[in-house]
């Protein structure tokens, strides 16, 4: 029995490290591609070092639930504590199916929209992996919906295990933003305001809702929020959690409002 354990340590370390890479290479893209609406001011930064983009988008209340998703990874590394052994329950079989439906229909859809028709005759096959891999791949909706729909599978437990209860936390954090932006931007694009938005939400009605990864980001929201919630309601104040990150965005939100482009009704 003592032989395996070194073998348990490995696989957590190696789990936990490869979702530290893609949560860095989101960040990173998150603060520097073109399409991101914080790619502009984020780019004298960008020119000096790709670091320094990434710890600003780390200290943005905007991404702070991944900032502690992250906390929690380097938790695992430091000291593994999840149990990978498989959790039978036909309720979490089933929460994991859809996040795993989530990674390959999103995936899918990018390699039929954006891969074949274009990516690949104009630029290669290289380059065309490397945009997948930075553009889709390494994204929030693949990147928690594979941690998760895996981590849901197992025996985890959060009162066992303090990285993963710091990883849900993070995650309820992440989601919240989630629900706040999307009705704000849903909002402005029905009323007509040119915010500085993700070109993908300006028409929401006209395009948005008529996509896809739209269904995809939404629903791996909900699960992985329900999800996180459910786990940490013994042991963990969750009105609390909640309370904590939708007074953290609004503050933010009131403190950048002031130095944003004035939005402009079309």
């Amino acid at each position: 029995m003592p032989k395996s354990k070194p073998k348990d340590k490995l696989l957590n370390r190696v789990f936990a490290i490869a979702f530290v890479i893609l949560s860095l290479v989101f960040m990173y893209y998150t603060g520097y591609h073109p399409f991101s609406p914080v790619a502009l001011p984020l780019k004298p930064l960008a020119d000096i070092s790709p670091l320094l983009v990434i710890l600003f988008v780390f200290l943005t209340p905007i991404s702070i639930g991944f900032t502690i998703i992250l906390y929690g990874l380097f938790r695992e590394i430091w000291k593994p504590s999840l149990d990978f052994t498989l959790n039978r329950k036909r309720i979490w079989i089933f929460v994991s199916a859809i996040l795993f439906a989530v990674v390959i229909l999103s995936n899918a859809w990018w390699w039929l929209t954006s891969g074949f028709p274009h990516w690949l005759p104009e630029w290669g096959l290289q380059a065309t992996l490397i945009e997948y891999f930075t553009g889709n791949f390494a994204m929030d909706t693949t990147i928690l919906s594979l941690m998760f729909g895996i981590l849901f599978l197992t025996n985890s437990n959060p009162k066992k295990s303090q990285s993963y209860k710091t990883m849900l936390i993070g995650v309820i954090f992440y989601q919240i933003v989630f629900f706040i932006i999307y009705p704000l931007m849903a909002y402005n694009s029905i009323a007509g305001i040119q915010a500085p938005l993700n070109k993908n939400y300006i028409n929401f009605l006209g395009y948005t809702i008529f996509q896809p990864w739209f269904w995809c980001d939404l629903t791996y929201a909900i699960v992985t929020f329900i999800g996180a919630v459910w786990l940490l309601r013994k042991n963990t104040n969750i009105k609390k959690l909640i309370l904590i990150a939708i007074v953290s965005f609004v503050v933010f939100f009131l403190l950048v409002t002031p130095f944003l482009p004035k939005p402009q009704f079309s």
